[in-house]
This record gives C-alpha cells, structure tokens and sequence, in this order.
C-alpha cells in the first residue's frame, strides 16, 4: 500500500498533512501517536470510509483514491476490514453471525461462510461461544469479535 501527500481538513484543522508511507505486502505496520494526530482519520481514508482532500492511495497498483484524477473508489468495493476502537457488535446477533456478516454481505455460500467462520473462531480463541449474543460477552472477547470480523 502506498499513501502519497494524503491530507484530510476539516474546516480549518488539518487533521492530517502531506501523509507520504509505503507498507510492504506482508509486513506488520502500526501508527503510533498522541491522540488527535490522525491515526484514526488516515485508517478511516485508507478504508474510504472518509475521502482525503488531497493525495493518492494505491493498493497492489490499484488506485483507490487520487484527488488529481478525482478517482474515489467506495468503501465497499476496497475487499478490507476495519476493527473500531468501539467494537462496533451487533448486539441483536450471536457471535457466529457478528463475524459470518461481511461474508453474508458478498453472499457466499453457507457451507463457505460457516467454515470461514469456524476457522476465525479458533484463531482468536472464542470456541464454543459462536451461539452466545455477542452482548453477554467481556470487552476484550467483544473486540475479538470485532477482529474475527475483520479478518473473515
């Protein structure tokens, strides 16, 4: 992924300034900061859940936001996921459907979406909670939730 002179106003407030950063496929890369210095809001326009006001963002040589082309490719079609700091759970569904929602969404195939799901369930430690309402469950295993959906 490659951010090039990405910046995000709001108002008068430059929230982020002329963010330039590549990560390399595979590689694990944390933004670190005091609050209010932009971490969340250069996530939010990596997802294209905001649109920078200046710069490009490209993804395997694919461009998902270049001001200068007035490309803006949409949240939906960008294949990512994003944990909030809030959990973000749906607290009328169960674990199981928390995390097999997105696949819902892109309407895999139940055998599909349960073995996805199955296999995420076990790899942030929540077994034999998938028919619990994701509401009864601690913060941390909430935010687990929140991950296995990203991940999925």
């Amino acid at each position: 992924m490659r951010l090039e002179g990405i910046t995000k106003l709001f108002g008068a407030f430059r929230a982020v300034d002329s963010l330039s950063l590549d990560i390399l496929r595979g590689e694990v890369f944390a933004l670190l900061g005091p609050s209010g210095c932009g971490k969340s809001t250069t996530l939010r326009q990596i997802a294209g859940l905001d649109q920078p006001d200046s710069g490009r963002i490209t993804l395997g040589g694919r461009i998902l936001f270049c001001a200068e082309a007035g490309t803006f490719l949409a949240p939906q079609k960008r294949n990512m996921g994003m944990v909030f700091q809030s959990h973000a759970i749906w607290p009328h569904l169960s674990v199981f459907e928390n995390i097999a929602y997105p696949l819902r969404l892109r309407s895999l195939p139940s055998v599909e979406v349960a073995r996805a799901v199955r296999d995420v369930i076990a790899q942030v430690g929540l077994g034999g909670m998938e028919d619990r309402p994701a509401t009864t469950l601690s913060g941390g295993q909430q935010q687990r939730v929140a991950l296995a959906r990203a991940l999925v």
